[in-house]
């Protein structure tokens, strides 16, 4: 076991959400809601293999329902939000193939983000909510811990591209200082990319 393995894997940030690492049993949700979320732009289930075993990438998840003791190490203890829409209701823990009972992938996580860090530079990979999750400050949750994170490595400015056509995350990261410092032309599916920094 690494220090990493030993070390608390959930923090709940000023919201109260659990923000905790992103583990090898999460990749199957993860890729399943960044499908949900990004449709054709979507990142595979293997590039986020390739991703967790990178140098200076760090990838977090907001469990859907946690419970009081998080679960946070066990893949059977977390749960997900239920088929009518609420995020209230307990789950039995990751799908399994040919339950019926077992919840969608994506419905395990409320949200995920990931950040790279090279020197004084830190980069936004990717970030996402739950489309059912919407309003409840997941993104703002997940922003603000790498943010904090990026700080903590000793970065000096955070960059980051989103789509020219998402007006909320857009406004999202003009909220915590990233101004546009150029585009992208066609570089997402129908949208350009705005690239954005902030000075941390």
């Amino acid at each position: 076991m690494s220090d990493d393995d030993a070390a608390p894997a959930t923090r709940a940030d000023a919201s109260g959400l659990g923000i905790r690492r992103l583990r090898w049993w999460d990749v199957p949700a993860v890729a399943a809601l960044d499908s949900a979320v990004f449709g054709a732009d979507a990142w595979t289930a293997e590039f986020y293999w390739a991703a967790l075993a990178a140098p200076g990438q760090s990838f977090v998840v907001i469990d859907a329902d946690p419970g009081p003791d998080d679960g946070a190490d066990d893949p059977g203890a977390r749960a997900g939000i239920d088929p009518a829409g609420s995020d209230t209701g307990r789950g039995s823990g990751p799908a399994r193939p040919g339950d019926p009972a077992a919840p969608d992938p994506a419905d395990t996580v409320l949200g995920f983000a990931g950040l790279g860090v090279s020197g004084p530079q830190a980069d936004v990979l990717t970030l996402a909510s739950h489309p059912r999750a919407r309003g409840r400050g997941i993104g703002q949750a997940l922003l603000g811990h790498l943010l904090g994170s990026a700080r903590a490595a000793g970065c000096e400015a955070i960059h980051l591209d989103v789509r020219s056509d998402n007006h909320v995350a857009l406004g999202l990261y003009t909220a915590h200082g990233f101004t546009e410092i150029g585009r992208r032309t066609g570089y997402y599916t129908g949208a350009d990319a705005v690239v954005m920094r902030a000075f941390l």
